[in-house]
């Protein structure tokens, strides 16, 4: 019982209740769905294990390294702060943000609409093919487009809807066949940069998936 006592007494002292704290904010700042608020929670978590270090632990190594640590962060922070103040964005690209993009920072809505290209189709052309590897993610801006499948209109997709997301996430052929029912225009991406970049960004890769849902 005594051996117990002391054990809690030292993980509930007030230095090791500063350690816990450090590793609670660098926890919650993996669970957050923006990158603003995952630097900020980690800054936050390097600062605390600092004075743990300190004050608690006296050791130079935690210190420097968590020093560091909080200054990559803090930079990294300031970074993301003047890319979003000059991320600018015309009508056709607000649209896109607007409707699939919400949680991201503009800084990362930019680095994504940089992949894309925006096209136009006439009728009756082919955007994807039944049978077929999607090799594009579409998104609609305007017009109208039909959804085949077995030589039969199954569907009709219309502004704001996506093309070739089940392809792009299952990495199998396309489902169906979507032909243009009239004027299109819409933004297409390329698989494989598009797929490298959300690789990179899990908050981005969340936020694009539930606009597909």
């Amino acid at each position: 019982m005594t051996e117990l006592g002391d054990l809690t007494r030292t993980v509930l002292s007030p230095g090791a209740l500063l350690g816990h704290a450090a590793y609670l904010l660098l926890i919650v700042s993996m669970m957050m769905r923006t990158m603003k608020w995952l630097r900020a929670l980690a800054i936050g978590s390097g600062i605390v294990s600092v004075f743990y270090g300190w004050l608690w632990l006296a050791d130079p190594v935690t210190v420097f390294w968590e020093t560091l640590f909080v200054l990559v962060n803090g930079g990294q922070l300031a970074w993301l702060e003047l890319e979003n103040r000059y991320a600018r964005f015309d009508q056709d690209e607000r649209f896109f943000v607007r409707q699939a993009l919400p949680g991201p920072e503009k800084a990362q809505a930019r680095r994504l609409l940089r992949l894309g290209f925006w096209r136009n189709a006439e009728p009756e052309s082919e955007l994807t093919r039944e049978g077929e590897m999607a090799e594009e993610l579409i998104f609609i801006l305007r017009g109208r487009v039909r959804i085949e499948s077995g030589g039969r209109v199954v569907g009709t997709c219309t502004r704001g809807d996506f093309l070739g997301e089940i392809s792009f996430m299952s990495g199998k052929p396309a489902t169906a066949t979507c032909r243009c029912a009239d004027k299109v225009r819409y933004l297409a991406f390329h698989r494989g940069p598009l797929a490298d970049l959300l690789s990179k960004d899990a908050s981005l890769r969340s936020a694009l998936e539930n606009a597909f849902n």
